[in-house]
């Protein structure tokens, strides 16, 4: 049970991810609102069943659960941890420069105006967390539980992934003229604090990872 909920946990972090959600706004702000936001939402589940399941078959190996490869694994959790760790650095540096929402509106909107159903695919795609689904994949393939673990961890992960921009879409689908005001207002804060709340997120998942990994190797 633990294993599941520090899978729930990767997941609940991924979809706080302030990039993504500023996107999502913009794209309930285009001409084809709605079916921009649903084909982004199934491009987003895609990538996130390809990434995950992909992770753990290479990791789950057979020759990575024993020994060496055990280790490999502890590594590259060590390596991932680090990764962010070090990207939390960066973007908690530049928490304090200015900036307003204008600027990144003015940017995507221009792009994504006219955006069709298929881009809007390829938009939700890239924005999927690829660095949180693949490390929830590999603390699963560390622990090695039984199948219906995996399923049901995996089923957490992709569900909290999800929740923010899916809650979204439908407070959007049900009220969108309220949602447009309070979504925009959203939009700027995330955008303020996007540096800080990327530094916070990605310092938690960055440090688990590397204490996990770190425990997996000394008790390999």
């Amino acid at each position: 049970m633990s294993l599941v909920i520090t899978t729930a946990l990767l997941g609940l972090l991924a979809s706080v991810s302030p990039s993504t959600i500023v996107v999502f706004i913009l794209l309930l702000a285009t001409a084809r609102a709605r079916v921009n936001a649903a084909t982004f939402l199934i491009g987003w589940s895609v990538s996130l069943i390809i990434v995950f399941a992909v992770s753990y078959a290479v990791g789950g190996v057979h020759a990575t659960q024993h020994g060496s490869g055990s280790t490999l694994v502890g590594v590259i959790e060590i390596l991932l941890g680090v990764a962010l760790a070090f990207l939390a650095g960066r973007q908690w540096r530049h928490r304090d420069r200015p900036r307003t929402s204008s600027g990144v509106t003015k940017k995507f909107t221009g792009r994504l105006k006219q955006l069709n159903p298929w881009e809007a695919a390829i938009v939700g795609v890239l924005e999927q967390p690829w660095t949180l689904t693949a490390a929830a994949a590999v603390v699963l393939v560390h622990h090695h539980p039984a199948f219906p673990v995996v399923v049901f961890a995996f089923l957490a992960f992709a569900l909290l992934s999800t929740a923010t921009v899916g809650l979204i879409f439908l407070y959007f689908a049900r009220r969108p003229g309220q949602a447009e005001a309070h979504l925009s207002d959203l939009r700027d804060r995330l955008v303020r604090a996007g540096p800080a709340i990327f530094a916070i997120v990605s310092v938690a998942v960055g440090v688990f990872l590397i204490i996990d990994g770190v425990t997996g190797i000394v008790g390999s």
